[in-house]
């Protein structure tokens, strides 16, 4: 979505099994029948995808907020630390060096569960989409009898040149588009995470929330005579 085809891709020929194709216009030849799609193009036109990733990304400025918010007590900590290290006697520079050590470790635990729940929440909204691109493929698999279905479109795939009647991905998404948009899951009470208001779509951030920058323990002040 930005981002949904990071899972998109691996899941989209999840399930596709061995079988034939003949029909009136018939993209593979005996003995062995083959034809190919590209998933890439499959994902642009299937109705129901912008929306889901839409919704993602309306969802992700809450994951941000949080994220931001964590790393702007941590800066808010070191700031005040170097502030008064001066006036603070050795052990109580130790004990605020631990304690902001201990927030750090905390934050850096709540930045790995945001982005779990992100990448949960992206599974949620992508497997939907997923199960009906799948059974359309299939579909159509199982229709002009194809022993196997190639993905063009996945990362890594070398394909050089093709016969463009071997190519299904037209007739997928015209089958798609018919059927309409999968039933999208209901959006995610994220109030409590979000800011006041989005920001404007060119400065919309990144749907995974950020990570916060790695722990370092505070600087220590020069050494007092």
């Amino acid at each position: 979505m930005g981002r949904i085809t990071g899972l998109a891709m691996a899941a989209l020929l999840a399930g596709l099994t061995a079988a034939g194709l003949e029909a009136q216009q018939v993209p593979c030849q005996a003995p062995l029948r083959l034809a190919y799609i590209n998933s890439q193009l499959i994902l642009a036109n299937t109705p129901g995808r912008a929306e889901a990733e839409s919704l993602f990304a309306r969802e992700m400025v809450g994951f941000r907020a949080q994220a931001q918010r964590l790393q702007q007590q941590i800066d808010s900590a070191v700031t005040e630390y170097r502030r008064t290290s001066v006036v603070l006697t050795p052990a109580a520079r130790q004990a605020r060096e631990t304690e902001i050590g201990n927030l750090q470790q905390r934050a850096q635990t709540r930045a790995q569960e945001l982005d779990q729940e992100a990448q949960q929440r992206e599974a949620q909204l992508t497997a939907p989409i997923m199960r009906r691109v799948n059974a359309v493929i299939e579909g159509v698999r199982a229709e002009f009898n194809c022993a196997m279905v190639f993905d063009a479109g996945a990362q890594g795939t070398t394909l050089v040149t093709a016969d463009q009647t071997l190519d299904l991905s037209p007739l997928v998404i015209q089958r798609l588009q018919a059927a309409g948009p999968a039933p999208a899951p209901a959006a995610r009470d994220t109030t409590a995470a979000q800011p006041s208001a989005a920001p404007p779509a060119a400065q919309r951030p990144a749907a995974r929330p950020p990570q916060l920058r790695p722990q370092q323990p505070p600087p220590r002040p020069p050494a007092q005579d």
